[in-house]
């Protein structure tokens, strides 16, 4: 009896050792990042660092426009949003500040919408800044125009005064039948912290998003189908090459963007570890399921690069039907710094 039970145990780690090789083991369906050059306004106070993008593409004025938020040594005192408009997206400089530091709080997570009559909107979170003070909450959503080279009209946007969760992490806008909606990321703090799923927020004026202050309201929240890849295991070095331990790992929904493509709305997402960054699709604009193997992949990405990468939230567009991914990491020789890299393929081809 222990002869049969123990080569049932080792058939069983056979099959479990076979089934992370064909399934999990570490790949990507995307070419291996390139490093993209981002110049912030003071780099002796932002430090050239680049952290939370959002890219989109005009393509009515051929322009590129990033926003994003420097974040260098972990200091939330000018992770402050930063303007970019530029004629390709492999070079980023003289970016406008949109938001000076709160006198208390902090700024975070800009999101830019190019909207369908061509006005662009900016939008970010004030985080227990004297705004959410005057609300008594913790965290809100503001936004507004960006004309002349100036933000006009800035106004809230949304208001969580739940104590327990946060349901407008990470919010982004996009426009559905002429209208604009906000998602943003479903996260549980008490009594034990989680992902609970994506959160959808409109307001019934919101086909002309700056006609007044009507704050948008909290019309969905909807459970996000976790997938699993590989995680952070142990790992040894073999001929140059990383060899990991088979341990699939959740991938726990962290920071997002959306994007449409052919009546659909995809997303790219990094969980909270930054191990992978995923692509999803909502045939409704409501329900994602995710496609299992990762855009971009950090153990697959390290015997390339030659360091441990750290992912953060990415940001996407398709452009002549080439999916352009942009992504945050940390610097190889400076790990209180993060970069912007660049990678694209066919989107039929990574959908297919």
């Amino acid at each position: 009896m222990k002869k049969k039970l123990t080569y049932g145990v080792g058939t069983l780690l056979l099959l479990n050792v076979a089934v992370y090789v064909c399934i999990f083991y570490p790949r990507q369906s995307m070419p291996i990042g390139e490093l993209i050059s981002v110049t912030t306004i003071d780099s002796t106070i932002y430090h050239n660092d680049c952290l939370h993008p959002c890219i989109r593409y005009d393509e009515n004025a051929d322009i590129y426009y990033m926003v994003q938020s420097p974040y260098y040594a972990r200091n939330n005192k000018i992770e402050n949003p930063l303007l970019y408009k530029s004629t390709t997206y492999m070079h980023w400089s003289d970016g406008v500040l949109i938001e000076r530091t709160p006198q208390t709080g902090y700024n975070s997570d800009p999101n830019i919408c190019i909207c369908s009559n061509g006005k662009l909107f900016l939008l970010w979170r004030e985080c227990y800044t004297p705004i959410c003070s005057s609300l008594n909450c913790s965290r809100v959503t503001v936004g507004g125009q960006f004309i002349n080279g100036q933000l006009e009209n800035k106004q809230i946007l949304c208001i969580n005064k739940n104590s327990d969760s946060d349901a407008e992490q990470c919010p982004i806008m996009i426009e559905n039948n002429g209208k604009q909606y906000i998602y943003a990321v479903w996260y549980q703090y008490d009594p034990i912290r989680k992902n609970k799923g994506v959160a959808i927020w409109h307001r019934n004026d919101s086909n002309e998003i700056v006609t007044n202050n009507q704050e948008y309201q909290l019309i969905d929240t909807l459970p996000f189908k976790s997938c699993y890849t590989v995680d952070k295991c142990a790992q040894i070095r073999l001929f140059n090459h990383i060899w990991y331990l088979p341990k699939p790992l959740c991938h726990d929904l962290w920071h997002f963007d959306l994007f449409e493509y052919e009546s659909k709305l995809y997303m790219v997402s990094v969980a909270e570890n930054g191990d992978n960054i995923m692509l999803s699709v909502a045939n409704d604009f409501k329900n994602f399921n995710t496609y299992r193997k990762p855009l971009v992949n950090n153990h697959y990405t390290e015997n390339y690069c030659g360091y441990r990468q750290h992912y953060y939230k990415p940001t996407a567009f398709v452009q002549d039907d080439t999916l352009h991914l942009f992504y945050t990491s940390n610097a190889q020789y400076d790990t209180r710094k993060n970069q912007l890299f660049h990678t694209s393929a066919p989107m039929k081809k990574i959908i297919k």
